[in-house]
């Protein structure tokens, strides 16, 4: 395995001293990459890692590893990219955690600004999957149920800064039932538990969701976006079941630290378009239930900042704790 320390290339080094940080970022890069994922591998995400490490290692002539950081909600993978250097030559890969995270956690190591988006690389949403051995038919005849067995069911999440959590906790307080939290490292793990019923309920993307619509062991009650879903076509949102505040996104973005040098992250966000601009791109983003980002990335930081905004108003109506 390659090793990242703290060196740059010597070649590299005398462009510096020569030239100033202009030729440093015209040699870039003099190394292989890492790109960092809070995904743990099988994921769906974890899929694309691979797909945008192949491609970018063809556009720079450098090799890109995929580096598996999974767990505590995504605070392992995105500290570690915030340490590490040389700037540019270690990326992250996240989704909402990153900024649930600044909430969950009292001190999560990290702000918003300390990152600088290189790509964003689709969105999706998603769906309320519940183990067969949970009686009725209908989230209405769900809810009933749950409201006369408070506290009987556990849903999964991972983590508490996860869409997944969000999403159930967003329904909890909309529909006034109790549910226990339990946290998994992965997005199949928590799929694992629910099959098994450890879990009864899973909020899980669509990309989750829709393989398993035919299990005899899951039944799906709704999707949280704002209309229905070309993947899904026939599962309703819960806006149309009578939940409008039951609402949320899962986005993938790839990250460096906003102090990378300005002509790196030019030339990352250069590569990266011409990445997602590709045929097989796209088909792997719609095979597993993804839609692709059209907006800008001023969007979709003008985005996070209001995600932001909600999960205050979601913590302090929740009443829920930041972690030490």
């Amino acid at each position: 395995m390659i090793r990242f320390g703290n060196h740059i290339n010597s070649v590299a080094w005398l462009a510096l001293l020569f030239h100033g940080p202009l030729a440093l970022a015209q040699d870039y890069p003099v190394r292989p990459l890492r790109l960092v994922t809070i995904f743990a591998p099988g994921a769906a995400a974890d899929h694309h890692a691979r797909f945008i490490a192949a491609r970018f290692s063809e556009q720079l002539s450098q090799q890109v590893i995929v580096d598996n950081k999974a767990g505590a909600g995504g605070l392992i993978g995105t500290r570690e990219v915030l340490r590490a250097q040389p700037y540019g030559y270690t990326l992250l890969l996240t989704n909402p955690s990153f900024v649930g995270n600044t909430f969950a956690y009292k001190d999560p190591g990290y702000k918003l600004d300390d990152f600088a988006t290189v790509g964003v690389v689709g969105q999706t949403y998603y769906g309320m999957m519940v183990h067969t051995s949970v009686p009725g038919k209908t989230l209405a005849e769900f809810v009933a149920y749950a409201k006369t067995n408070p506290g009987k069911l556990n849903y999964g999440r991972l983590g508490p800064a996860a869409g997944s959590a969000f999403s159930a906790e967003r329904f909890k307080q909309a529909a006034g039932v109790d549910m226990m939290a339990i946290s998994y490292k992965g997005g199949e793990s928590t799929t694992v538990a629910m099959l098994s019923g450890e879990i009864q309920v899973y909020f899980a993307t669509l990309s989750s969701v829709k393989p398993r619509m035919q299990n005899p062991q899951i039944k799906v009650f709704g999707i949280t976006a704002p209309q229905r879903s070309s993947q899904l076509p026939d599962v309703p949102t819960f806006k149309e079941l009578g939940y409008p505040t039951v609402l949320a996104s899962n986005w993938n973005a790839i990250m460096v630290p906003s102090v990378t040098p300005s002509a790196i992250l030019r030339r990352l966000r250069e590569v990266y378009v011409k990445a997602a601009a590709t045929p097989e791109m796209k088909a792997t983003m719609e095979s597993q239930a993804y839609e692709p980002w059209s907006g800008t990335l001023e969007q979709f930081a003008a985005g996070m900042r209001a995600e932001a905004v909600q999960l205050a108003d979601d913590y302090k109506r929740l009443n829920i704790q930041s972690l030490d």
